[in-house]
């Protein structure tokens, strides 16, 4: 079983604070989703997390290994990492695209065999994408890329995904088939940690709630606990009614508090 673990990490750019002694975790079978308002620093967290960036103070780790000292191709394996910002937009083929994700274990682009066809025929299916298999990048919408990209972290198949605003820019069809993929990949054994602004959303399909303001993780757990209408007011400044029905909470935007 592969878990990420944060303890304590403190991330500090040109003398400004951005993550202060932040800890959570993310283990199999979970859909986690990281909310806060813009500038928050969840995506410094995220990339913390990864061993993309050094902490002034704390540890990242995957089952106990410092995720600085992972080689990239150890990285790779271990955890996918969808990005905030995915300019890619080539005249290359969206099937290619989404091979990318199998470059870890030795695949060729353009001349995938075995599991790594599989994987890459598998997250074309999941993310709607066949029909646009031999579609160019450039030919898409935003929200189409969107997908590609987000087909792209699901083709490498790790045990944990990290995924920055997944589904910015998607419909709402597609930003509710986007989450129940997460949501899938996590029962079937994954773990996800998802940046995801859209807190009604949030709450519909994760496990825990992970909420981030001025750098810092001020509650961390099951939505029907941590989703309160005096939280919506001190994280996003706006009034919210919040009503729970079971384990499940029901979030509705009355406006600026």
């Amino acid at each position: 079983m592969t878990e990420l673990k944060l303890e304590n990490l403190s991330v500090c750019v040109g003398g400004a604070t951005l993550v202060k002694d932040a800890s959570t975790r993310l283990g199999a079978g979970e859909l986690v989703a990281l909310i806060g308002p813009n500038g928050a620093g969840k995506t410094t967290l995220l990339k913390c997390a990864l061993g993309l960036l050094a902490p002034a103070s704390g540890t990242a780790t995957i089952n106990g290994v410092p995720t600085l000292n992972l080689s990239p191709v150890e990285r790779a394996r271990a955890v996918a990492y969808l990005p905030q910002m995915r300019p890619l937009a080539w005249p290359v083929r969206v099937k290619d695209v989404i091979a990318l994700g199998r470059f870890a274990y030795g695949a060729s682009m353009t001349n995938l065999k075995g599991a790594d066809a599989a994987a890459v025929k598998r997250a074309l299916a999941q993310c709607d994408l066949a029909d646009l298999a031999e579609r160019r990048m450039d030919t898409l919408s935003g929200g189409e890329l969107a997908r590609v990209h987000c087909a792209r972290a699901l083709a490498v198949e790790a045990p944990l995904l990290l995924a920055d605003e997944p589904i910015a820019s998607l419909d709402p069809r597609h930003q509710l088939a986007v989450m129940a993929l997460m949501r899938g990949f996590a029962h079937k054994g994954g773990g996800a940690l998802v940046v995801v602004h859209d807190i009604a959303i949030a709450a519909r399909f994760a496990d825990r709630l992970v909420w981030m303001k001025d750098g810092e993780i001020i509650a961390d757990g099951p939505p029907a606990q941590t989703l309160t209408r005096e939280r919506m007011r001190h994280v996003f400044e706006v009034d919210a009614t919040v009503s729970t029905d079971g384990a499940s909470s029901v979030l509705t935007i009355n406006g600026l508090a």
